[in-house]
């Protein structure tokens, strides 16, 4: 049976027009060099662990596995999905070509196979059941669904085509799917909505409706966008929060060691009327004024589940590793980054998003940049919990 993989486009601007002008697909680690002689798993990952010797083991050997997977086991026939940065749109090709190493390219490109593509316009919500279980830092992905390859030829316009129906087993490639938090996957379930209205503006442009503002429609994604990274910090603490109280003997950290309760919980807990878990439960939603949306504000609330020492140098360093694509980050540019985001969301809410230029007219804002802004939320909160789980407390 023909395969499905997903790929991410890397993070410069040019990455698409060269994946769709030269009809290929690339990935990063082009430190690595000519994968061509590397015809084992063990081998790519020496590669890797000698071009990048600062690089977390794990996130070296999670490197290698995707880089073997795009250099090995892509056969000529299979389907990938391109999700695009320019577009909430997915573009949906079938491999045509063995794997190459070509310099030249552009920063970090250099991996690379060749591509027909079918569809560059293909709407997310089509084949959100296939990006379900993509995790958020993945860059290479195979789909192990037994009906999605004849799914996605219909899709393709492709209906001779009709491939073989056995079914794959199961196999990683890559990191572990995000299934360890169940508020990160309500984060997703949220952002993929935010996709949802983006992808509503975007088709809606071109149908040219003229009965309202079409650009309010993407200024509604980036809100969304933002309300849904501040629930999730929200709910995330709350689950660590309660998974420590319920644990008396594991070493917490200073900051949830210092945690205030009310007079009148602690005289709760001391009778037994409620349990700690409780106490601390209702206690925080007694904090539920707070916004979790400033860069500080989110490291404040993160310290109450983790002692870590240069929170957003550790969240840039896991974003910068993450796909090799030669864009790298500091911890600086990551709280800037959140900022600007998080202040674009304050003046649609609350200042109509005036273009301080012409304030007779709104900033512009498109289809792009909500997809960039939806993307760059969910990659932040993914790399924060690689830092929080590798700064959890243990036992004592």
């Amino acid at each position: 049976m023909k395969q499905v993989w997903i790929v991410r486009t890397g993070r410069d601007d040019r990455y698409e027009d060269l994946a769709f002008n030269k009809n290929l697909i690339a990935v990063g680690w082009a430190a690595t060099g000519d994968l061509s002689d590397a015809a084992t798993l063990d081998a790519v990952r020496q590669r890797v662990r000698s071009a990048y010797p600062d690089m977390e083991r794990r996130t070296a050997n999670n490197h290698a596995i995707q880089l073997f997977a795009f250099r090995a086991r892509m056969e000529r026939g299979d389907m990938v999905l391109l999700l695009r940065r320019s577009s909430p749109d997915v573009a949906l090709g079938r491999i045509t070509g063995g794997y190459e190493y070509r310099e030249g390219l552009g920063r970090g490109i250099a991996h690379i196979r060749a591509v027909t593509w079918a569809r560059t316009d293909l709407p997310r919500a089509s084949v959100e059941r296939e990006l379900a279980t993509l995790p958020s830092l993945t860059t290479v992905y195979r789909i192990n669904q037994a009906e999605v390859s004849a799914r996605l030829v219909h899709l393709a316009g492709d209906p001779l085509s009709v491939p073989d129906t056995d079914v794959i087993a199961p196999e990683a490639v890559g990191a572990p799917p995000d299934g360890s938090s169940e508020p990160f996957a309500n984060l997703k379930r949220n952002l993929n909505y935010a996709r949802s209205l983006a992808t509503a503006g975007q088709h809606l442009a071109l149908l040219k409706v003229g009965a309202f503002e079409i650009s309010d429609v993407f200024r509604a994604a980036w809100v969304q966008s933002v309300a849904a990274l501040d629930h999730w910090v929200r709910q995330e603490i709350r689950a660590r929060m309660l998974r420590l109280a319920a644990q008396p003997d594991m070493v917490k950290p200073q900051a949830f060691a210092s945690f205030p309760l009310s007079l009148g919980l602690v005289e709760q807990v001391q009778l037994g009327t409620v349990t700690l878990v409780d106490a601390v439960d209702q206690q925080l939603q007694s904090r539920g004024h707070l916004v979790y949306q400033n860069p500080a504000k989110i490291r404040e609330g993160f310290a109450l589940v983790a002692d870590v020492n240069g929170f957003w140098n550790k969240v840039a360093k896991v974003l910068t590793e993450q796909s090799g694509d030669g864009v790298s980050f500091t911890g600086a540019e990551v709280q800037d980054q959140l900022n600007q985001i998080a202040q674009r969301r304050h003046k649609i809410a609350h200042e109509y998003d005036e273009d301080p230029d012409d304030p007779a007219r709104k900033r512009p804002i498109d289809a792009s940049s909500a997809t960039q802004t939806i993307d760059a939320i969910e990659q932040l909160a993914a790399a924060i919990l690689v830092v929080l789980d590798e700064n959890t407390p243990s036992g004592k």
